[in-house]
C-alpha cells in the first residue's frame, strides 16, 4: 500500500491539525511527579468487587467482556458496515468507510498519534477513512449544543477529504468536563453520563448512517496541575461510560440502536485506559510522570499519546465488532438455504442459524485457509462472511451447517481479490454446488439436511440420535432438531429417513 495519507483513494486521510492544550486557564509549567497514585482501583481491575457500593466491571455484573446479546448486536451491526458514497448509498467501488474522533484536545491528541500509527498499515480496509474531528478546547458542555462550531468544523474536515457526513458509520468518542467542581460520587459521574447520552443522540442524528461508537475515559491525571480536569474526575468518567453503555444495554429508549426509531449509535468501550499512575493494572497499564504527560500533568506527552493509540489500533484489529470494516479482508454474501428450515408455507427459513464458510485452495489437497461464521437471516437467508487471512487467488467455499450436509461451491472455485466484496447464492441452481450436490425444495436449491452427526453422510447413524431424542421429547438448540422448530421429532426423523434413502452424502473435488 502507498501513502495512506496521499490521496482520497487512500485508506487514511492526514489531516494536519493544531492542538490547544491550554483550554480555559494558563495551566502551571511542571507536572507534580509525587502524585504517583490516587488509590483508586481501575474498572476493569474491579471486576465483581465494588467502590462505594458500585459493582465494577467495564459492563453488568463485574463482567469485563460485553454481554452476549449486546456482543452479538454489535458484530451484526458491524458486519453490515458497507462503503457508502457521497448520498450515502452502498458503493463496493468508490465508497468509503469513514471512522471518526469526537471528542476535545486529549482525544485530539491520542487519534492523530493513532493515525500516524497506521499509516501505510497494509492490514487495513482499503475503503476506510480516518478523519479526526476532535478538537481542543471542545468539552462536553460545548459540544452539546447542536449549532456548536464544532460540528461545522466535522464536516469541514469532512469536505476537504472529499467525504460528507452521510459516510460516517463509526465514532471513536472521548470526552470530559472542564474546571468540574461537584465531587460527589455517583453524582458527579451520572451526570456526566447524562450529558453523554445527549451527545450519542446528536451524534445519531447529525450521521445518520452512524452505527458504532466506541467510548473511551480519560487517562490518570493525578499530576494535573490546575483545575482543568483533575482526579478524581478523571477516574469517575469511566464510570461515566460504564453507566451509559449499561443503561443501552438494559433498554433505555433514548438510546435505541435497532429497528426503525434508531436515536443512537450502539455503544462498546474501546478501549478503557484509566490506571492508578505507576500502580500496573492487571494488563500492567501504568502512567509515569513526567515521561507519559505534557507540562500541565493533564495532557499526555508524546509517549502518553503512543500508548493510547496503540490501544486503540489493537482493540479494532481485534474485537470482532470492528474487524469487518477495519481490516482488509474478502468479504462474501452468500446466500443458502437448509432443506429441513426451509418453510414450504412462508417461504422463509424456520430460525436463524450460524453457518460456517472455509476458503479452501481449488488445487489438491485443498487445503483450508481461512474460516468464517456468520447468522443467516431467516428471509433473506444471507449471511455476511469476513475473511482476514486470505491473498489474492481462486478458492473454494466450503459451507458447513450443524445438521446439513457439507457442500462446496461450483467446480473450478471463484476468483478473489483482498479488499473486494462477492456475492455467492447457492439457492438459484444446483450447478451452484460441487457436484449438483444440493435439493430443490419450494422453487429453492437447498443444502440437504439429516446429517447430524456431521460425517458427511445421512444414514442410520443420523436417525438413531434423532429417534433417541425424540424418545425424550427433547427440545432447544439441538442437532437433531433437523427442521429448526426446536422441537425434536417425527418430523425431524422423516427429513433424515428419506435422505438416508436415498445414499445422500457430501460430494467433494
Amino acid at each position: 500500500m502507498k501513502d495512506v495519507f496521499s490521496s482520497f483513494r487512500t485508506p487514511v486521510i492526514y489531516l494536519t491539525i493544531l492542538i490547544t492544550v491550554v483550554i480555559f486557564s494558563r495551566e502551571s509549567i511542571s507536572q507534580v511527579c509525587t502524585n504517583t497514585s490516587v488509590g483508586l482501583t481501575p474498572i476493569n481491575d474491579l471486576g465483581s468487587g465494588y467502590f462505594r457500593s458500585y459493582q465494577g466491571g467495564l459492563y453488568p455484573n463485574g463482567n469485563n467482556v460485553r454481554p452476549v446479546v449486546h456482543d452479538d448486536d454489535g458484530v451484526d451491526i458491524g458486519l453490515n458496515i458497507v462503503p457508502l458514497d457521497t448520498g450515502g448509498n452502498y458503493d463496493s467501488v468508490n465508497g468509503r468507510v469513514v471512522l471518526l474522533s469526537v471528542g476535545m484536545s486529549n482525544c485530539a491528541q491520542e487519534f492523530q498519534q493513532f493515525m500516524q500509527n497506521v499509516n501505510g498499515a497494509t492490514y487495513l480496509n482499503p475503503k476506510l477513512v480516518i478523519i479526526n474531528g476532535a478538537q481542543g478546547g471542545q468539552t462536553i458542555d460545548i459540544i452539546n449544543n447542536p449549532n456548536a462550531n464544532f460540528w461545522t468544523v466535522i464536516i469541514q474536515r469532512l469536505a476537504a477529504a472529499g467525504l460528507t457526513v452521510k459516510q460516517v458509520q463509526a465514532i471513536w468518542f472521548k470526552e470530559a468536563q472542564a474546571n468540574p467542581s461537584d465531587t460527589a460520587f455517583p453524582n458527579y459521574p451520572d451526570s456526566l453520563k447524562e450529558k453523554f447520552k445527549t451527545c450519542m443522540g446528536i451524534m445519531k442524528t447529525k450521521y445518520i448512517n452512524l452505527k458504532q461508537c466506541y467510548l473511551a475515559s480519560r487517562i490518570y491525571a493525578g499530576y494535573a496541575t490546575g483545575t482543568l480536569n483533575p482526579e478524581p474526575y478523571s477516574y469517575y468518567s469511566g464510570w461515566s461510560v460504564k453507566w451509559l453503555i449499561e443503561d443501552q444495554i438494559n433498554g433505555d429508549t433514548s438510546l435505541i440502536y435497532n429497528g426503525i426509531n434508531k436515536n443512537s449509535p450502539w455503544l462498546s468501550w474501546g478501549p478503557y485506559t484509566w490506571a492508578d499512575g505507576i500502580i500496573p493494572r492487571i494488563d500492567g497499564l501504568t502512567w509515569i510522570c513526567p515521561a507519559d504527560f505534557a507540562a500541565d500533568g493533564t495532557h499526555p506527552s508524546a509517549a502518553g499519546r503512543q500508548k493510547v493509540a496503540l490501544r486503540i489500533d489493537d482493540f479494532f484489529k481485534r474485537d470482532e465488532t470492528s474487524k469487518p470494516w477495519y481490516l482488509r479482508s474478502v468479504t462474501i454474501n452468500v446466500t443458502t438455504a437448509m432443506e429441513g428450515f426451509l418453510n414450504s408455507i412462508t417461504g422463509n427459513l424456520n430460525m436463524r442459524d450460524t453457518v460456517r464458510v472455509y476458503l479452501r485452495n481449488n488445487t489438491s489437497p485443498y487445503n483450508a485457509l481461512d474460516s468464517s461464521k456468520a447468522i443467516i437471516d431467516s428471509v433473506s437467508m444471507k449471511g455476511i462472511y469476513k475473511f482476514y487471512n486470505i491473498t489474492n487467488g481462486t478458492y473454494y467455499l466450503q459451507v458447513r451447517h450443524r445438521n446439513s450436509i457439507e457442500t462446496w461451491s461450483s467446480a473450478g472455485g471463484e476468483s478473489m481479490t483482498t479488499g473486494s466484496i462477492y456475492n455467492y447464492d447457492f439457492t438459484t441452481s444446483d450447478s451452484q454446488a460441487y457436484g449438483n450436490n444440493m435439493v430443490l425444495k419450494d422453487g429453492e436449491y437447498c443444502l440437504y439436511s439429516g446429517d447430524v452427526n456431521q460425517d458427511g453422510l445421512v444414514d442410520l447413524t443420523d436417525n438413531f440420535l434423532i429417534d433417541n431424542d425424540a424418545i425424550a421429547f427433547m427440545t432447544g438448540y439441538l442437532s437433531t432438531d433437523v427442521n429448526g422448530d426446536s422441537v425434536t421429532d417425527l418430523s425431524d426423523a422423516v427429513i433424515a429417513d428419506n435422505n438416508a434413502l436415498n445414499f445422500v452424502g457430501k460430494v467433494t473435488p
